[in-house]
């Protein structure tokens, strides 16, 4: 049960936005007393909601003015404004240049998809509704976690419907792409005799195969084309990819 109930808030955590993971095991670390995590939690949860409230258009995150392009990649204004502000609101360690840190996050995530696109790796529209289906069930058999998503929905001034069919498909479409494309480095590891197979789940051989990974994305990403739109190169004059 206790399981269970780890799996699904962290689950919460990672529907709200990959690029506030981080900040969420960051509140854990710092304060080991679960009520100070629930408030915290709590705290982050109703802070997003309340900046989707006020950015509902930057949902879009594929329309309007693009800021730069990797391997010929759009990243959109609208998607690194939402990223942009989920991480702020995620009440995250000040961070000195959030503009540049934000735009190195879209890098990497648009290199992960340029690979993605070279091994044919897709996400259906199928798979997308099945993993959500499967979300709002386990959300429902657990009344704690489903109570914050409600919150955070309600605060936000979304519809259930709009927050599924809108916000988190845009996550679950990154998370799904994300899984196969590092399955499949994974498999082309073992494959080569670069990585051992296993089936064990202890900290040792993945913090292995996550090595492995971030080690051929990195090397993707120092290799990646990336244009800055003129219209933005003042704001990212100190840009640098690390």
């Amino acid at each position: 049960m206790q399981r269970k109930k780890i799996f699904l808030l962290l689950s919460l955590i990672i529907i709200l936005s990959l690029s506030i993971v981080t900040a969420a095991f960051s509140l854990s670390a710092k304060n080991p007393s679960n009520e100070a995590n629930q408030l915290q939690l709590n705290n982050v949860f109703k802070n997003v909601g309340n900046f989707l409230r006020g950015n509902k258009d930057k949902l879009q995150v594929d329309k309007g003015d693009i800021i730069a392009k990797v391997n010929n990649i759009p990243i959109y204004k609208s998607e690194f404004e939402l990223r942009k502000g989920l991480t702020l609101a995620s009440d995250a360690e000040i961070i000195s240049n959030i503009d540049n840190y934000i735009l190195n996050k879209l890098v990497r995530e648009k290199v992960e998809e340029y690979l993605a696109s070279s091994y044919n790796l897709k996400v259906s529209q199928d798979e997308i509704n099945s993993y959500i289906e499967k979300e709002k069930k386990e959300f429902a058999d657990y009344p704690e976690a489903n109570q914050m998503l409600q919150e955070m929905i309600s605060a936000s001034g979304m519809t259930s419907e709009e927050y599924w069919n809108t916000y988190e498909k845009y996550n679950v479409k990154r998370l799904l792409l994300l899984d196969k494309l590092y399955n499949t480095i994974i498999n082309n590891g073992i494959r080569s005799g670069k990585l051992e197979k296993t089936n064990s789940t202890t900290f040792s051989p993945q913090s292995e195969y996550k090595n492995y990974i971030d080690n051929i994305i990195e090397q993707y990403v120092k290799q990646a084309k990336i244009s800055i739109n003129d219209k933005y190169k003042d704001m990212f004059k100190d840009f640098t990819v690390n």
